[in-house]
């Protein structure tokens, strides 16, 4: 396992920088196979992260998948497991909509997710394609019969068959975590409190399926609840605006005290 993990909210200004200057690979697969790459589908960010070191307890994950060639599943507290899942209740459990981190990234807020993944150097390579991701939420943490999850909140493929490529030589091992997912903070229901990620890796891309160990999905631990990433025009202003009310009330507080001596 690999000790290190970019801690939520860690490098988002980073982010934000890199969510300006990076691009997609086409209109409907974001290739996130080089250092920093980034993009969009249907209003979600997608960012690849390098590893950071870290102390233990920093991540909390909800869901690990493992197979050859392709794989798929969800997070849940039902047993038996649908597909792919590992079915360890520590690793694949319910989720609450109170865990998942919230960050302002050039002023929307998104739910955080991570996600790391386990290649190795075999004759189809590092690569692996995240094909499909959806989010649910359900008053139950014990769904188990996809798709059936309850509300769909988020759908990778809605519009078009998109995937999103990743680069597990980038960094090498289990447990640094290599994206980031941002998904729309708006499109969740605070009163529905359970959350299902349903994830399928290696179909659509050639060489870019699942030959090693498991893909995880986990949340940060410990995150606070709004990361915010002011821009500096914005932080400019505000000093500006308290700088100027003070001198006023300066002035009006030595126009009275003048005006009681006279």
């Amino acid at each position: 396992m690999r000790h290190a993990i970019a801690r939520g909210g860690i490098g988002l200004a980073v982010v934000f920088g890199l969510l300006v200057l990076g691009g997609r690979a086409s209109a409907d697969t974001i290739d996130l196979t080089t250092a920093g790459s980034s993009g969009t589908i249907n209003g979600a960010l997608f960012q690849q992260t390098g590893p950071q070191p870290t102390g233990t307890g920093v991540i909390d994950s909800f869901v690990r998948l493992q197979n050859r060639g392709a794989e798929q599943g969800y997070n849940t507290d039902a047993r038996p497991v649908q597909f792919d899942e590992k079915t360890d209740p520590n690793f694949t459990r319910s989720l609450l909509l109170s865990s998942v981190p919230v960050v302002t990234i050039n002023g929307t807020a998104y739910r955080q997710f991570l996600l790391d993944v386990n290649e190795t150097g075999s004759k189809t390579g590092p690569l692996l394609s995240l094909d499909q991701l959806q989010l649910f939420q359900a008053n139950s943490g014990s769904l188990n019969n996809y798709p059936n999850l309850g509300k769909e909140v988020y759908n990778l493929d809605a519009g078009g068959n998109n995937s999103v490529l990743l680069n597990y030589d980038l960094n090498s091992g289990s447990g640094s975590g290599d994206m980031f997912a941002y998904i729309p903070d708006s499109l969740f229901d605070p009163s529905i409190p359970f959350v299902y990620l349903y994830s399928h890796f290696g179909s659509d891309v050639p060489n870019a399926t699942a030959d090693a160990g498991f893909e995880e999905w986990a949340v940060l631990k410990g995150a606070p609840a709004v990361n915010e990433v002011p821009a500096p025009a914005t932080l400019v202003f505000a000093c500006l605006a308290s700088a100027l009310g003070l001198a006023g009330y300066t002035r009006r507080r030595l126009k009275q005290k003048q005006a009681v001596v006279a």
